[in-house]
């Protein structure tokens, strides 16, 4: 759901995929955090017609005894469910306050779907940020590097 009035220039800077680079979380106690780990892996993609996906997973997941995602053990299920995130939906981008809002119409965090999710954005470059405001005591920041072929 892209936003009408939003001018294309705004759009088009954000289609495309993106590697992910950094994922930090700041504690309002000024500690840092990397959720999945400094070497975390992820990728988001927006096309120009105003749909969006993100998968963000901790680096070197164990595989599962079993070929069959249907039959992981309890606590492989538990381990695979609390080192991976995604979503996709549409977005729409607020130039004039530098947020884009993404519309989550599916999720692996069951909570999201149906939500919105807003985003504070900066380029440099090929480098996209995005982040958040404080969500109770933290507040994310992602970097995400334009992949190129």
């Amino acid at each position: 759901m892209t936003n009408t009035s939003t001018p294309n220039t705004f759009i088009h800077q954000f289609v495309g995929s993106w590697e992910l680079k950094q994922w930090v979380v700041e504690r309002s106690d000024g500690q840092t955090a990397f959720p999945f780990g400094e070497d975390a892996q992820g990728r988001i993609a927006y096309d120009a017609f105003g749909n969006m996906s993100v998968q963000i997973m901790q680096h070197n997941r164990p595989p599962f005894s079993s070929d069959d995602p249907l039959e992981g053990q309890p606590e492989e299920v538990l381990e695979a469910y609390q080192s991976f995130i995604a979503y996709c939906g549409s977005y729409e981008v607020i130039a004039d306050s530098n947020q884009v809002v993404h519309h989550i119409e599916i999720s692996s965090f069951p909570n999201w779907a149906g939500q919105e999710q807003r985003r504070y954005y900066a380029f440099t470059g090929d480098t996209l940020t995005l982040s958040t405001d404080f969500i109770g005591s933290r507040r994310h920041q992602l970097i995400w590097e334009k992949i190129t072929y």
